[in-house]
């Protein structure tokens, strides 16, 4: 177990220590920006599926809705059951740069980010329209370790529960489940 603790801080020093530090800003803004764009895809979804009426993205608003209060939830139980220490507050050479102050392990913000890419490339749209996502998510995972906020297994985790989540929660049909519910009171 000693060996997969070097093998996470040695990987994360090569990213932490070897950044370009004129980005710092940059990936501060994609770390911060996870939640914020996160719920700015979803208010868009559900604006087209309930104001403009299409059905056909109704289903995936709300599978994305379930999908994200379940890793929220998955996320904060593990945070503070494990309460893992942050790399900056265990190795001198690591600097906080992002203001992170919880426990370390998952990292919420890639958890938030890579169940909205998962989501919405197994969601049946085209691969097209969600690369942006993708990459978006791809970034925020590594600004996380870039600005000293996580290690790897973390990310490597956060990553693995959110696809574990999109497997397990991808066949829900919520809107019929919804309408079922509401239709019996």
């Amino acid at each position: 177990m000693n060996k997969l603790f070097e093998i996470d801080i040695l990987i994360l020093r090569l990213i932490h220590n070897h950044r370009i530090e004129l980005f710092d800003t940059g990936l501060l803004f994609f770390s911060k920006s996870a939640y914020l764009i996160a719920a700015g895809i979803i208010l868009y979804l559900g604006f087209l599926a309930f104001y403009q009426k299409k059905e056909s993205i109704k289903n995936i608003f709300l599978r994305l809705i379930c999908m994200l209060f379940t890793v929220t939830l998955i996320a904060i139980l593990l945070k503070y059951t494990v309460l893992r220490t942050r790399p900056f507050d265990l190795y001198a050479d690591i600097i906080n740069l992002s203001g992170a102050n919880s426990p370390s392990f998952p990292s919420g913000h890639t958890v938030i980010a890579f169940t909205l890419a998962f989501g919405l490339l197994f969601s049946n749209l085209k691969w097209y329209y969600c690369l942006s996502v993708v990459v978006w998510a791809v970034i925020v995972a590594y600004s996380r370790l870039a600005l000293g906020a996580h290690f790897p297994s973390d990310v490597l985790m956060s990553i693995t529960i959110a696809f574990i989540t999109i497997l397990l929660l991808k066949k829900i049909t919520l809107e019929k489940w919804i309408i079922n519910s509401i239709l019996r009171r």
